[in-house]
């Protein structure tokens, strides 16, 4: 603590100067990647978290002055921030690296009390490993299932707006997790993590978290999609039923697949498989599951169509 605030103290004094220059404010965001950096750089795990500690206290005292919320933050490279469109909140999110290669979260909401006339601060610790049954867990943000956003969703359900938020998880040193979680705020603008807006899911879940192989890339996506969906009509001359093209914003992402049959029930054996999707598709603010999604972008840009001449075979040539 003593470190924190001779350093705080230090750029408090410097400060002066530069904001006459500069944003004030960007002065802060450049100091706290900085700091972070010494973070993900120490290789000592007790160093290591009592930097992360310091980094957490400028944070905080940042967030608490005046004018912090209209900062855009947009030079930020090692830690997340995310924004609500309706600028009701901010979330920060960041992990620090355990020695036995395990991953802890934490973070801030910063929100606007209109009850109080002031914007307030929620800080987030890693409470995954002590919830009974994580995927089902609703509380606040003292029951955080940890990971670091880097999506927010906004939907509403009637009057009632969710916030779907789209994270990963460095988890332990064999798996790692994405998550789909929803956060929205109680009549006392608490945030209040989990929700149960999705449907006709496998599970009943308040939050969907995928957990695979260390190995591999889980891709979790919230984009536009162009998918085929059943007009319920039989047509006599393919003999099959017919479907129509949708374009729909879509939460996708890749189906997990065992690596070996007998490892099953193993996540740190489960791998995506890129050409099996699925999907959530929002429907009055809840996310109807779909189950085989074979969507594709039509955002991206598909490659020009080049002739190729027709290749005949000809024993002679080989």
């Amino acid at each position: 603590m003593k470190r924190l605030l001779s350093f705080v103290i230090l750029l408090a004094c410097t400060v002066c100067g530069y904001s006459q220059k500069h944003n004030e404010f960007r002065f802060w965001e450049d100091s706290l990647i900085a700091l972070r950096d010494q973070v993900v750089n120490e290789p000592d795990e007790t160093t290591r978290l009592e930097l992360n500690e310091d980094f957490m206290s400028l944070l905080e005292s940042v967030l608490q002055m005046p004018k912090s919320f209209e900062h855009t933050w947009d030079s930020v490279r090692n830690f997340s921030v995310l924004s609500s469109p309706d600028n009701v909140f901010k979330i920060f999110t960041w992990y620090v690296m355990k020695q036995d290669y395990s991953v802890e979260n934490f973070g801030f909401i910063q929100v606007y009390n209109e009850g109080r006339h002031k914007y307030v601060l929620f800080p987030l610790y890693d409470k995954r490993g002590v919830l009974d049954y994580p995927k089902t867990q609703i509380g606040n943000h003292n029951r955080w299932y940890g990971a670091v956003y880097y999506k927010l969703i906004t939907t509403k359900e009637k009057n009632f707006t969710y916030y779907t938020l789209l994270g990963w998880n460095g988890n332990t040193l064999f798996s790692n997790q994405k998550v789909i979680e929803v956060l929205h705020f109680n009549k006392e603008v608490t945030p209040i993590f989990g929700a149960r807006i999705f449907k006709n899911y496998p599970e009943k879940v308040s939050r969907v978290i995928f957990e695979y192989s260390k190995n591999a890339t889980l891709h979790l996506n919230y984009e536009e999609q162009e998918y085929l969906v059943s007009t319920g009509k039989y047509n006599p001359k393919t003999r099959q039923m017919d479907y129509r093209k949708v374009n729909s914003p879509m939460i996708i992402f890749d189906e997990l697949i065992p690596m070996d049959d007998n490892v099953q029930n193993l996540s740190a054996f489960l791998v995506p498989e890129s050409s099996l999707n699925q999907g959530f598709i929002e429907e009055d603010g809840r996310w109807v599951f779909m189950k085989s999604v074979r969507g594709s972008n039509p955002d991206k840009v598909k490659p020009d169509y080049q002739h190729k001449p027709r290749q005949i075979y000809n024993p002679n040539n080989h």
